[in-house]
């Protein structure tokens, strides 16, 4: 079993690559503003998260009501010539991910799924797979201590 300090030590490596992650994350999303031309999340929280980690780029919300993944694909292809898809990584996600990439790479809309691989992976060495859960891990990381 673990002594104390063996698993204090754990939890500051731990910490310290979260901190690291959280970094690299915010340099991905500043590197997304120059890449893409817009970056498509599930919702508002989503959107609000990015914001809180300083992204300012276009974001488009793909559940917003009224408005279909057709017409949302119609105004992207109209607009964009690249895009990021940022929904969850879970498997509601994943599937809305593959059928936006789909539609809108038939209207000649590039998708960044390279950079969206990337986020992904950044998003799970934070413990988080939903795009909105970025909103606290910044809070979150204070509270685990140097």
């Amino acid at each position: 079993m673990p002594s104390m300090r063996e698993r204090n030590a754990k939890k500051r490596a731990r910490s310290r690559a979260q901190a690291c992650a959280l970094e690299d994350l915010t340099a991905l999303l500043e590197e997304l503003e120059g890449v893409a031309d817009a970056v498509v999340v599930e919702g508002m929280r989503d959107v609000e998260a990015l914001r809180r980690l300083g992204f300012r780029g276009r974001v488009e919300v793909c559940s917003r009501v009224g408005v279909s993944d057709g017409d949302l694909v119609e105004d992207l292809a109209g607009s964009s010539e690249t895009v990021v898809i940022l929904t969850d990584f879970d498997d509601e996600g994943k599937r809305l991910n593959r059928r936006l990439t789909r539609l809108l790479q038939r209207r000649g809309v590039k998708t960044k799924s390279n950079l969206r691989r990337a986020v992904g992976r950044l998003m799970a060495t934070l413990g988080v797979y939903a795009v909105e859960a970025l909103d606290n891990v910044e809070a979150d990381l204070g509270h685990l201590g140097p």
